[in-house]
């Protein structure tokens, strides 16, 4: 196993120091991926020839996610500026507005932030970028956040100074398979494959850890509730998201005692207690709305409204999944809003709005199609098929079966492409 980390380590630092390659993205389960992250931070600590900004957030909604790059990175600055204050030098300045403007879509937000920093840091030194949710659950909403980093075109000059780490998701990536399919060799690609027991010590070790800083250690303790969430292990989860929410409650940190009351919310979802779900959905719901902490009030009006649709509350279903489409266009996550307006449309179709429900679906299957979202626009299909079906609909009926075949042609064909070996 110290093979491994160590071979982990040594590929790691030959990618931040060679120039010709700007993006490395690894491949890994989320207990896979908090050993990277460690590596990084180690480096940060003894590496005097680069600059590292590291954001091991959880990554439950791409948007938050970027909220969390936007709050870490303006901390920074903040102590940045005292020291440039202490040594009587004027103080940077703010990030751009549009950079914070959650209007704009993410990935030209996020180009912004790297474009910002590229400017402001001093000399010359390349800056590593370590954009590796220790939990990576939308994963499309981060896919597409990290696109310009993909390389679909050449590298653009603005990249030049930069390393960006970024990751896919085992056992579901979605990210690399793109690149294959695509040939895009100017992207390099690192599996990360490591002993799950030796993950979770090392986890373990980070959450107890005294010379990290209580927010580091207590990310650790997220990701170790992640873990036991992913292993079902239910109670073991609970409980560490409960102790997070104290700490963050003490800390003042709204944005993470929403997430914590979001992630035990889906704890009782899997458990099939929805009630008590729609309850810790509810009290995100309050914190995060009195925050103006727009990711997470999506989050919380999405599971909100998927337990009580799960509890037949089928109104107010329909009223906490329209405020989570309506917040999924605010935040420009169309793979959010997909996934609102396909719940939406089974709480309208099960109150007997028929036609507000294929409305909706119809819509959701649209702006899926246009985002090659291939797995939301099959279920719905499925519901529309079933619309259909009800209504004496056979033509239509037909016609959505033959899509639905034809998605699925695409994607076995896609899984034949020839694989690309990287540079």
């Amino acid at each position: 196993m110290q093979r491994q980390i160590d071979t982990l380590a040594r590929s790691l630092g030959e990618f931040i120091d060679q120039p010709d390659y700007p993006t490395l993205v690894l491949n890994g389960t989320d207990a896979a991926l908090v050993l990277p992250t460690r590596i990084l931070a180690g480096r940060d600590r003894q590496d005097d020839d680069h600059y590292y900004l590291l954001f091991p957030e959880p990554c439950v909604d791409a948007a938050q996610y970027l909220a969390a790059i936007v709050r870490s990175l303006k901390k920074q600055i903040e102590v940045f500026g005292a020291e440039l204050g202490a040594r009587k030098l004027p103080p940077w300045p703010a990030l751009p507005l549009e950079a914070e403007d959650a209007r704009q879509a993410p990935d030209r937000r996020l180009e912004l932030i790297v474009r910002y920093m590229g400017r402001q840091l001093p000399g010359s030194s390349p800056i590593v970028w370590g954009l590796l949710p220790g939990e990576l659950v939308d994963i499309a909403g981060y896919a597409a956040l990290v696109r310009p980093l993909l390389l679909p075109g050449t590298v653009p000059p603005w990249m030049d100074r930069h390393r960006f780490l970024v990751r896919d998701r085992e056992p579901e990536p979605a990210i690399v398979p793109a690149l294959l399919a695509a040939q895009n060799e100017r992207v390099l690609v690192l599996d990360v494959e490591l002993d799950n027991a030796h993950v979770m010590s090392s986890l373990a070790d980070a959450a107890q850890d005294r010379s990290l800083s209580p927010d580091e250690r207590m990310l650790a303790f997220y990701q170790l509730a992640a873990v036991d969430f992913s292993y079902q292990r239910y109670p073991d989860a609970l409980e560490k998201y409960g102790a997070m929410f104290n700490y963050y409650s003490d800390s003042g940190n709204k944005p993470m005692q929403a997430l914590c009351l979001t992630g035990a919310g889906d704890v009782h979802l899997a458990q099939a207690e929805p009630d008590r779900a729609l309850e810790r959905y509810q009290q995100s719901l309050a914190i995060s709305v009195d925050d103006a902490n727009l990711p997470a009030m999506h989050a919380g009006s999405y599971g909100a409204g998927v337990s009580c649709l799960a509890l037949e509350r089928d109104a107010e279903a329909e009223g906490y999944l329209t405020h989570a489409n309506a917040l999924a266009g605010k935040l420009n996550n169309p793979y959010a809003k997909c996934d609102a307006m396909e719940k939406l449309g089974v709480a309208r179709f099960r109150q007997g709005k028929t036609r507000e429900a294929v409305d909706i679906w119809l819509k959701g299957k649209a702006l899926a199609k246009q985002f090659a979202y291939d797995e939301r626009t099959k279920s719905i299909i499925e519901h529309l098929v079933v619309a259909c079906r009800n209504s004496g609909l056979v033509q239509q009926e037909r016609e959505l079966a033959r899509e639905r075949a034809s998605i699925e042609s695409h994607e076995h064909q896609s899984a034949r492409e020839p694989e690309v070996v990287d540079a």
